[in-house]
């Protein structure tokens, strides 16, 4: 291998440089680059095509900076240095190079046009993608879900239950507890306005909870001025600390009898699971002695 290297340098033979690996052509193509946003800044010049024009430029830079070949690439600089002189040009008042710049803005604008409308006319002669079964599936899923959102106007309470009778074997629900906020589930996906349900309690009692926690602190506070007011003989008919303490009392309250509404809703609600184990027992055991 050595032998062949030698060989190759011996004979002249030079090795290929891609341009954007080098640094030195990183760098000259940034300052390009710079120097052509700069010059279509609003303080350079009031004309309006300044904008446009600058939009032009990032777009043919994201173009072409990928470029590998070092023809091409001689060329795109060597249209961007023309491009600056021009701008510049233009920007001092030379007539035809802003007559050239607006042309050559506008031709652009009507290739792109035309572009869009070739590639929309294209996507709409295409004829549908067929969908492969999991992506049926999928959709299938979310339009379940997107059913689910609201609760059913037929729907009975949850504490109907058990039925007497159903169609089919029976399903027995699980107990689920979703932070403290019990819940039946029968089988899965679970319901939107379920989720939405559940969602709702335990934000509101996040809320409480900050607010305790954020009273207790205040209240502090509110003590050490109790005690001040004591200290300075301060004769005030309401302390510092009574409005807080009774806003502190009132979300504690809260919190409180929230949690006890969920223990007793999930009391209620494994009463039923009991009831629909047994029932689907019995079931099996008709259906076992049929056969």
């Amino acid at each position: 291998m050595a032998c062949f290297s030698s060989t190759l340098q011996h004979r002249g033979m030079h090795k290929v440089l891609v341009p954007k690996r080098s640094g030195v052509h990183r760098f000259a193509c940034r300052a390009l680059y710079r120097a052509l946003l700069r010059q279509c800044s609003p303080s350079v010049g009031n004309a309006p095509w300044l904008g446009e024009a600058k939009s032009l430029m990032r777009q043919k830079f994201r173009q072409y900076k990928s470029l590998d070949s070092p023809s091409q690439t001689k060329n795109a600089l060597k249209t961007g240095y023309s491009t600056l002189d021009l701008l510049h040009s233009a920007c001092k008042g030379n007539k035809p190079d802003e007559d050239r710049v607006t042309t050559i803005l506008a031709k652009h604008k009507t290739f792109r046009a035309e572009y869009v409308a070739r590639q929309r006319e294209l996507a709409d002669s295409r004829p549908p993608k067929q969908l492969g079964s999991k992506q049926v599936q999928k959709q299938e899923r979310i339009r379940k879900q997107n059913e689910t959102t609201r609760r059913h106007p037929d729907a009975e309470s949850i504490f109907l239950r058990p039925r007497t009778v159903v169609s089919g074997k029976r399903r027995v629900p699980v107990l689920v507890s979703a932070r403290g906020v019990p819940f039946l589930r029968f089988k899965k996906p679970q319901p939107r306005n379920l989720s939405g349900v559940i969602r709702n309690k335990l934000d509101r009692r996040q809320k409480w909870i900050d607010r305790r926690d954020r009273l207790q602190v205040e209240l502090l506070f509110a003590g050490d001025e109790d005690a001040w007011d004591d200290i300075t003989n301060m004769e005030d008919s309401v302390q510092w600390t009574e409005e807080l303490y009774t806003a502190f009392k009132d979300v504690k309250e809260k919190t409180k009898n929230e949690d006890m509404k969920n223990k007793e809703m999930a009391e209620k609600m494994w009463q039923i699971v009991l009831a629909e184990r047994e029932l689907a027992e019995k079931e099996e055991r008709e259906r076992q002695s049929e056969t």
